[in-house]
């Protein structure tokens, strides 16, 4: 936050705009409804990244270091390994996709400082849905946090148009489709702390 400020200062708050790519500029067909290239390819990415974090995480000897770091990193430096260079390059591994997640999202939304900050409400909503820790956890909870604020947003207004004037319900359904996911999240932590995925220990 602290550098978000001082390239707002140094640079102003003047967000910069950039176009989708000739190639995604059109529409694709999926099952009779027409969608946007660029947005179906924002998709494919956000798979392609959720995969690969799974297998990175499951299924290579530097996932199973990085596991056994999160759990106890005492003891797996203990046994010879570099604790500190690991979190670094994991730490660079997460700039990395926050990097390809703010490229992607740039010709929808714009390309500004502190671009990131919204999202990082609703990143602490899909972790503690998901699990802690739970790669998969997090990808189930942002699926069930984006279909929940979707639909909310989408039939809140009409049912509020039942009981109240166009404009109210227009104004108000929005503000409680972004309840209904914190919401969500209350009930989660009352019934079941842990996560509705949580990581397998051991």
């Amino acid at each position: 936050m602290f550098f978000n400020e001082v390239v707002r200062i140094i640079w102003g708050p003047q967000p910069l705009f950039v176009q989708v790519p000739d190639v995604l500029s059109g529409t694709v067909d999926l099952l009779g409804i027409t969608y946007p290239s660029y947005r179906f390819a924002i998709i494919v990415v956000g798979l392609v990244v959720a995969v690969g974090s799974w297998l990175l995480i499951h299924k290579t000897r530097v996932g199973m270091l990085i596991r056994a770091g999160a759990q106890n990193p005492q003891l797996v430096s203990a046994l010879g390994v570099n604790i500190g260079l690991l979190n670094a390059l994991l730490f660079g591994v997460g700039a990395m996709l926050a990097g390809v997640a703010g490229a992607m999202a740039g010709p929808v939304l714009s390309v500004q400082s502190g671009m990131g900050e919204p999202v990082l409400i609703t990143t602490l909503v899909v972790i503690v849905i998901g699990g802690i820790g739970s790669v998969s956890g997090a990808f189930y909870a942002a699926l069930i946090v984006g279909v929940v604020d979707t639909l909310g947003r989408v039939f809140l207004p009409l049912l509020l148009r039942q009981l109240t004037e166009r404009s109210v319900a227009d104004a108000a359904g929005p503000a409680l489709a972004s309840m209904s996911v914190y919401i969500l999240m209350a009930a989660v932590l009352a019934l079941r702390p842990q996560g509705l995925f949580p990581a397998h220990r051991g």
